[in-house]
């Protein structure tokens, strides 16, 4: 009997093995963005990290993916530590804005509006570059927002980057509102909830810290790119939370993908269930890898980001494929 294997990742983005990130060791550029949030002259990044359990104990793993998706750019020198030092912070902002949702709004407490509200105002902030709101999740993003502005490709992207940033919120707060897996089906689940896992603004901020400004004109094409991607993280992260996310009320693709192949719900923990329905979203997240090499194929950036894109895929796919951000164990680079 013949059997089928699905091709590897890295094999269809076109990265050897030798190229694909170590994740189980430390290196040195985790230890310099560790040091520069500690000793940045805003105290605000570091405190408001480290205010949060998981995103506390992220960190590292944020550090270890952020050098990942941008090594290319700066062994090539077109980077420098600060812009990596930025990125870090970026998806650093992510998984705060996460946990706070997940572990600090209680939908027995908070209603749907509430959250709206929060995510509406964070959004001004960001775009009026008021930098001293009351809320410190709020300073952390407009704060972070103000020094990428100060880069002159920032104007070519603002509108782009002030879209992500609102579907990524609009995402989480539908997922709040939304905790009824009957109401929706996997299609309509991935419109909105593909974009709140935030990767979008962190492959926009990086063409802005590149200073590329190629693909401005072009932006369909940017957005056909990025919304792919979004699509594979989504699939990659649900694969490793929905145990958690069941437990928080919620639901996930892998959830839909029982609901919708017409596998009971009360039964998704039983084992066969459950790598059947993992077969499903591989083979749903592979489609979209194959959509991303053509289409990252006809990008034709100013130079990097191509490679940051696949990095970025390429690092977050592997790093849910081992743990999580807050659970991932890195050996120290001198061990």
């Amino acid at each position: 009997m013949s059997s089928t294997q699905t091709p590897k990742l890295n094999v269809i983005l076109g990265v050897s093995d030798e190229a694909t990130p170590n994740l189980g060791r430390s290196n040195s550029y985790v230890s310099a963005l560790m040091r520069r949030l500690a000793e940045d002259p805003d105290p605000n990044f570091l405190s408001t990290a480290k205010g949060l359990t998981r995103t506390s104990q992220s960190m590292p793993a944020v550090a270890l993916i952020s050098h990942y998706m941008l090594h290319g750019a700066l062994e090539d020198g077109a980077l420098g530590l600060d812009e990596l030092y930025l990125i870090f912070l970026l998806i650093l902002f992510v998984l705060i804005i996460d946990d706070f949702m997940d572990t600090c709004l209680d939908p027995r407490e908070h209603t749907t509006e509430y959250v709206r509200a929060y995510a509406d105002r964070l959004l001004r902030c960001c775009a009026e570059g008021e930098l001293d709101d009351a809320d410190a999740i709020i300073r952390y993003i407009a704060r972070l927002t103000a020094r990428l502005r100060a880069y002159p490709a920032f104007g070519h992207y603002a509108e782009v980057y002030h879209q992500a940033l609102t579907a990524m919120l609009d995402g989480m707060v539908e997922e709040f509102g939304n905790r009824d897996p009957s109401s929706t089906d996997l299609e309509q689940y991935m419109r909105y909830a593909a974009h709140s896992v935030g990767t979008n603004i962190g492959l926009i901020a990086s063409l802005i810290l590149l200073g590329d400004t190629s693909l401005a004109d072009r932006k369909e094409r940017l957005w056909i790119a990025l919304d792919i991607v979004a699509s594979i993280i989504r699939f990659s992260n649900d694969i490793r939370s929905y145990e958690r996310e069941i437990e928080e009320g919620k639901f996930s693709s892998l959830i839909l993908a029982a609901q919708k192949f017409g596998i009971d719900l009360n039964q998704i923990h039983e084992s066969i269930n459950h790598q059947d329905i993992l077969r499903i979203i591989r083979a749903l997240m592979i489609a979209d890898v194959y959509d991303l090499k053509d289409c990252v194929a006809y990008l034709h950036s100013g130079g990097h980001f191509e490679a940051v894109i696949v990095n970025a895929v390429l690092g977050v796919v592997c790093l849910y494929e081992e743990a999580d951000f807050h659970t991932l164990v890195m050996a120290s680079a001198d061990a």
